[in-house]
């Protein structure tokens, strides 16, 4: 048996994963797909040196901010920790892919192709989502269908798979679909009022930019640039943008706690669309770790 605790980005998940290893002993393994970058630790709010030094946190830190990295490599390094617990784990963030894959398992499609992708991309960056998203609806309406709003990669591979194989990338998942990790996962999700997680990410992101985000950023961009995907990441795209003069603190600091409000709406829908999801709501009032006893209630243990 393995537990999965997930929610919108500022719920209280890291806080709650700690108090669980101190009860249960079980490794936490990351699952959130900007923390896999080194360096990339303000921005992402990853667990302090000291936290770290007391609890396992997995999956932190796998490549560099100027590198490439995808889904499936996550799930190679889960599998490698998983077999390393020899027994329950914690998974715990707020990516909503790499929580399918989990849950519903992966498809090996065919290998990216540079030519295609770079045209998708370009019509992306020039004509809109709408307009690929449409290509896509036209010969996998299904895909199309299951994929949120914004969701660029996962848009563009499932056309590019499409144009490789000549069948949709839905069919694919449908028939050639494995499982990375064996067992059963218990799926807990954590769920706050809209105006106190409102307040929450907006404390959050103040909080950033007085630890020095833009400076953990100015200091990344001294080693070397940023790849393509950390570097349009929720802080790092708009401390980028900073560093250039394109836009004020002020403006930056907003732009982050919009961008982060956008996301944790696309990960509540998202959340909502697996019926093995047992919702913990926290109050108002809540101190995070009183929450514990119905995080363990609702994964039984």
């Amino acid at each position: 048996m393995h537990y999965v605790l997930v929610g919108g980005t500022a719920t209280g998940k890291k806080v709650l994963s700690a108090e669980l290893h101190r009860r249960h002993g079980w490794p936490v393994l990351s699952m959130d797909s900007m923390k896999v970058y080194r360096g990339m630790d303000i921005g992402t709010d990853k667990p302090t040196p000291e936290l770290r030094d007391e609890i396992p946190f997995e999956l932190l830190d796998l490549v560099g901010h100027d590198e490439g990295f995808n889904a499936g490599l996550w799930v190679e390094h889960a599998k490698q920790s998983v077999k390393k617990a020899e027994g329950s784990v914690l998974f715990a963030g707020g990516t909503p892919l790499y929580l399918r894959l989990l849950v519903d398992g992966m498809v090996q499609g065919p290998r990216k192709d540079d030519v295609i992708r770079g045209e998708l991309e370009a019509l992306w960056d020039e004509e809109g989502e709408a307009s690929v998203r449409g290509q896509l609806a036209a010969v996998d309406p299904e895909m199309e269908q299951r994929l949120l709003p914004g969701d660029r990669k996962r848009v563009i591979r499932s056309l590019e798979v499409y144009r490789l194989t000549g069948r949709p990338f839905s069919r694919l998942q449908d028939s050639e679909t494995v499982q990375p990790i064996p067992g059963e996962f218990r799926i807990v999700a954590l769920r706050r009022e809209q105006k106190t997680h409102d307040r929450r990410i907006e404390e959050r992101v103040e909080r950033m930019f007085k630890e020095g985000l833009v400076g953990e950023v100015e200091t990344l961009q001294g080693i070397a640039p940023f790849a393509s995907e950390p570097g349009r990441a929720i802080g790092y795209l708009e401390g980028r943008s900073l560093l250039t003069g394109e836009m004020s603190e002020a403006e930056a600091v907003q732009r982050v706690a919009q961008r982060t409000r956008r996301l944790v709406r696309k990960q509540h829908t998202f959340l909502r669309s697996f019926k093995a999801v047992q919702w913990v709501d926290i109050g108002p009032d809540d101190a995070t770790e009183s929450m514990i006893p119905q995080v363990e209630g609702a994964f039984a243990v």
